[in-house]
Formats: C-alpha cells, structure tokens, sequence
C-alpha cells in the first residue's frame, strides 16, 4: 500500500519534472542562447543584427552546405540499406550468426576520431594498404596507389562512416528482427508464405519505422560531426562543421557568431529532414501502402 501511494503520489507528472528540468535548462537554454548570440551585432558595431547569416548566404558557403548536406545522405542511404540487409542475414538460422553478431559490435567500442586515425593510416598513398600493393608488386611506386583520403568524392568519408555506422544500423534493427521472427514470421510460414513473400509483405513494412528513425538519425549525427572530415574529407569546399571548428577557435571571438550560425542552419537541416520524413511515412501507411 505504501509503494502504490507513492507511485501514486510522484507519478505523472511529477516523475517527469526533474528530466524535464534537465532538458529545459541546459538543451533549450543553451539553443536560445545560441539562438540570441548569433544575431547579435559584430563588436565594431560595423554590421547589425543577422550579419553573421547575411555572410552565410555567399556561393561558397551555400556549396559547402550541398556537400554536406548531400555527403550526410549517401552515408545514411548506404549504411542504412547495407545495414538491413547485413541485419536480415544475421537473423536468418545459421551456426555463424552469433560469431560474426559479435565481430559487427566490435567497431562500436572505437571513437570516431580513432577510427578516422586507423582507417586515415591505412588507405593514404603512403599508408598501410599502398606499402603492401608496393612490395607485393601490384604498384611500380606507391604514389600510384589510389586517392582514397582528401579525396573529391569522399571516399575515404563514406567508407570510415561506413565501418562505423552499419555496425549501428545491425545492433538498431536485430532486435526489432528478432521480435518479428518469433511473432509475426512463423505465422506467415504456416500460412504458406514464401521467404520472400515473409520479407516484402511482413518484416519490411513492420521494420519500416525504425529503419528510416535510424538512418535519420545517421543524417543527422553525420551532418554535424567534425572528427572524420576533418581527418579524410578534402579542404574545399570544406564541410561546415570543418568549418564551424574553424570559424570558432581560430579566427578571434567575433567570428564565433557565424560558427554558432552554421551549426543553427545544420539544426534546421537536420530537423526539416526528420519532420518531412514523419510526413512522408504518415503518407505512406495512411494510404494503405507497402513496400
């Protein structure tokens, strides 16, 4: 009786009031205040209020954004579709799916800053893999050893997100698969339905929210990250977080307004994309589809 008077007692609401706090004070404090610094006037009072958004709006600034922008999705795509399918194959019964479930959780142990360093240390001409095309005799001289770091198409960016964030997609969805093998697939089987009958008509639609959740979150993890493009990806047209770091430590106190700014249009990126993919998925499953 005590225990269901004091549930009853610091329930909703009050149970929720303390994390509440949390978020109110440090989360939506600190964007407001974001918010507030970057339009506020430079220093000498030459430029008013919003230049540092005034500035963002050069050619220059609007490519790095694509770039980001657009290199943010390929990883989301890739590593979601290729942690799906890696996902699916781990569920399926097999004596070596506990092995390599295991080998997949290995790269989740490595901060990204050190898997930029291995793999960096790795595919560079002078690295690792170029040494050992070298005196296997595959390449005369390692300069002729491909570009894969600093490159102009983000190799190097794709494949050390790529190490990284499919491992994610595999630990995100393998339980979800789990769940589905022992509710839902064993029904359809009975039912005469074929694997892949099991595979369009019953695991994809029920998967597919958090498939797309985790490939969002992908997008936006990578649209704002600093450690592995400012370690493989090339200096122009730069990505804006690159950027940001630099605007913020290395050119004097009033140049951080338009860093705080460029994170600010990364949040607004970020956000827009998850809220027209809810919008999209209402779409979807309101109309009856499926995939």
């Amino acid at each position: 009786m005590k225990h269901k008077r004091a549930e009853q007692r610091f329930g909703w609401p009050w149970g929720v009031i303390p994390a509440a706090l949390f978020f109110l004070v440090f989360f939506c404090g600190g964007l407001l205040q974001a918010i507030w610094f970057s339009f506020l006037p430079d220093g000498d009072g030459h430029q008013g209020i919003g230049w540092a958004y005034r500035e963002l709006a050069s050619p220059d600034f609007l490519h790095s954004l694509g770039v980001t922008v657009g290199m943010s999705a390929a990883v989301a795509l890739f590593c979601g579709v290729m942690g799906l399918g890696a996902a699916i194959l781990l569920t399926r019964p097999a004596g070596w799916r506990q092995k390599w479930y295991l080998l997949f959780q290995f790269p989740m142990a490595l901060p990204h800053l050190m898997a930029a360093y291995l793999l960096s240390q790795m595919l560079w001409q002078s690295g690792w893999l170029s040494r050992l095309a070298y005196h296997l005799g595959w390449i005369d001289e390692m300069e002729q050893f491909p570009v894969l770091t600093q490159d102009a198409w983000g190799v190097g960016v794709l494949m050390a997100y790529a190490w990284k964030e499919i491992p994610f997609m595999i630990l995100l969805l393998v339980p979800f698969l789990l769940r589905l093998q022992d509710q839902w697939e064993e029904t359809a089987r009975s039912l005469g339905a074929s694997e892949g009958q099991i595979l369009r008509w019953v695991i994809l639609p029920l998967l597919w929210p958090a498939w797309v959740g985790g490939m969002w979150i992908l997008f936006a993890f990578v649209l704002g990250a600093y450690e592995i493009p400012a370690l493989m990806a090339g200096t122009f047209p730069g990505w804006v977080p690159v950027r940001a770091w630099q605007e913020y430590t290395m050119f004097g106190p009033e140049r951080r307004a338009v860093a705080i700014a460029m994170n600010l249009v990364l949040l607004v990126v970020a956000l827009t994309v998850g809220l027209l993919l809810l919008h999209l998925q209402r779409v979807w499953y309101g109309r009856g589809r499926r995939i």
